[in-house]
């Protein structure tokens, strides 16, 4: 993909709009770590801004959102929040943070420390599979919890 002008950036990351969409290419989504997206301010050592899960989720909901729009010649409507909730294992302890939106300037910023981490996390993971297992990506109490603490995909 390097060498397409409007396409990547330098480093070869994809460029895209509040959409996820390409400028340059349109018809090109993009979502995930291959996107390009600027550190909020410049730092001694070239670094990429990390990506959640939470965060991925946020730009596949908008852009699953907006391809049928798209396809039938509608422009895309749809913007992700970039917000990001995090659980780090670190073996027997772990960090967690929750940053709404991601990138500064932040609405919320939160984090905490400790062994309750690592017994979330392998919660999580539990959790995690047995949705992919039933195949229910979004269940009517996940959906409330988030709701109730204001943790979206997609901006208002």
């Amino acid at each position: 993909m390097r060498g397409i002008e409007g396409l990547v950036n330098s480093r070869g990351f994809v460029l895209t709009d509040a959409f996820q969409r390409n400028p340059a290419f349109p018809n090109i989504f993009a979502i995930g770590v291959c996107i390009a997206i600027a550190p909020p301010a410049p730092t001694p050592v070239p670094t990429g801004v990390p990506k959640t899960g939470f965060m991925i989720e946020s730009m596949v909901t908008a852009t699953a959102r907006n391809l049928p729009r798209v396809i039938a010649g509608q422009a895309p409507v749809e913007e992700p929040t970039w917000n990001a909730l995090c659980l780090a294992d670190f073996g027997d302890r772990g960090a967690a943070f929750l940053a709404m939106p991601q990138l500064p300037p932040r609405n919320v910023g939160w984090s905490s420390k400790g062994r309750w981490v690592h017994y979330a996390k392998l919660a999580f993971e539990w959790y995690f599979l047995r949705k992919v297992r039933t195949g229910i990506s979004e269940p009517f109490y996940e959906k409330f919890v988030m709701k109730t603490l204001k943790i979206t995909k997609i901006k208002a």
